[in-house]
């Protein structure tokens, strides 16, 4: 396979995903954007922020490596990963109102959905740029954290596929909050 031509795929298929997630959020309102229409607490508004977040932060880790995760929470090198593990198991796994607690989630009055939904795009915009420039086999050795195996690296296309699952998984979630909204479907 000719590299310009992964180039494209991975680039297409990955604006494809968030199509449909940014689909999910096409004629809500703001109230509705931020809705929490199931048991989780995850609202489409929500989604759109950590995708872009996260995005943005794994694409930055493609071209930096770790340092890209500098700072920010369970990414830090000082973490007490025994304390975390103690804190889990104290409650469940809810991190709520822990300082363990993904802040990628957590929506700011100016977050609006116009304001999500031009972030997603300037995102993928920068992804584009990444993919269409880098060497897809160019690796970094991932952060420590208890769900990354220890010493492994990743290389910009390992990114890009992480990056295609996390959209695509998110984008189902927003599928089945949208359709507890207003019976609305992505696809179907």
């Amino acid at each position: 396979m000719s590299t310009d031509f992964e180039r494209s795929a991975l680039i297409e298929t990955l604006d494809r995903h968030r199509g449909f997630l940014l689909h999910t959020a096409e004629g809500l309102s703001e109230e509705q954007a931020r809705t929490t229409s199931t048991v989780s607490e995850l609202t489409i508004a929500s989604l759109l922020k950590h995708v872009a977040d996260t995005e943005e932060q794994w694409m930055q880790f493609a071209v930096r490596g770790a340092p890209a995760f500098g700072g920010s929470g369970v990414y830090e090198s000082d973490v007490d990963w025994e304390a975390v593990d103690t804190e889990a198991e104290a409650t469940g796994g809810d991190w709520s109102d822990s300082e363990w607690d993904d802040a990628r989630f957590v929506l700011s009055d100016d977050e609006t959905l116009e304001a999500l939904r031009a972030r997603v795009g300037e995102v993928s915009a920068k992804t584009t740029d990444v993919l269409r420039t880098a060497d897809l086999d160019s690796e970094h050795l991932l952060p420590e954290a208890p769900w990354f195996e220890a010493g492994v690296s990743w290389s910009v296309r390992r990114v890009a596929l992480h990056m295609l699952a996390e959209i695509s998984q998110h984008a189902g979630h927003a599928d089945v909050i949208r359709e507890a909204i207003d019976g609305q479907k992505s696809m179907g």
